[in-house]
């Protein structure tokens, strides 16, 4: 038994050696080239580049005004303006994570425009056929709450707006809807373009 193991093991080393011996062939050595790097113009630009002090000193200078405040030491008193703009109403679809920061999104938009937020509104998700609401993801007691001191959220429109729902603004399009706002939109860019609409 001990032999033909060993026999298997010879034969196995011998082709092994073969096909090394047959790839060492002069005219299989003389197609080789070496390894080159697959991204070479990249290598050599990043090689090239030379980034000045002032460009390196530029990436820290303080960003343009956008009237952003400091929140290092937030203040217990509320910073709520007594008078709202108007009302903020959003529709978000896409994954748990997209709506996730579409409700970000909205909150800080409502603090730029001085706007009160309506509870978000979740559409079903056309993947996962999920119809959860905003209520049934989340606290919405503790999120009324933890920004009662930044912003004014409501859960629903009162009455004399119950005509801006979904469907309305589905049927046509609206002169009261923003569809798309530039992904890094500025707070002066919500306060040109989408406060005229909330007043």
């Amino acid at each position: 038994m001990k032999l033909c193991g060993g026999l298997v093991l010879s034969v196995f080393l011998l082709g092994l050696l073969g096909t090394v011996a047959h790839a060492s062939s002069p005219s299989v050595l003389t197609e080789w080239t070496g390894i080159k790097p697959r991204h070479m113009r990249l290598f050599r630009s990043a090689l090239q580049r030379q980034t000045s002090d002032e460009e390196q000193s530029y990436l820290w200078n303080p960003l343009p005004n956008q009237k952003w405040g400091k929140c290092m030491r937030s203040s217990s008193t509320s910073s709520l303006p007594e008078k709202s703009e108007g009302y903020l109403q959003v529709f978000l679809d896409g994954g748990l994570n997209q709506q996730r920061m579409g409700i970000c999104d909205a909150v800080a938009v409502a603090k730029i425009l001085n706007a009160t937020l309506v509870i978000p509104h979740l559409e079903v998700n056309p993947v996962w056929q999920d119809s959860s609401s905003f209520e049934d993801i989340f606290d919405v007691e503790h999120f009324i709450n933890v920004l009662k001191d930044d912003i004014s959220i409501v859960r629903e429109l009162p009455d004399e707006f119950s005509w801006s729902t979904r469907e309305y603004y589905a049927a046509a399009i609206r002169p009261t809807r923003i569809k798309t706002a530039p992904v890094h939109a500025s707070a002066n860019w919500y306060q040109d373009n989408v406060l005229p609409v909330l007043r």
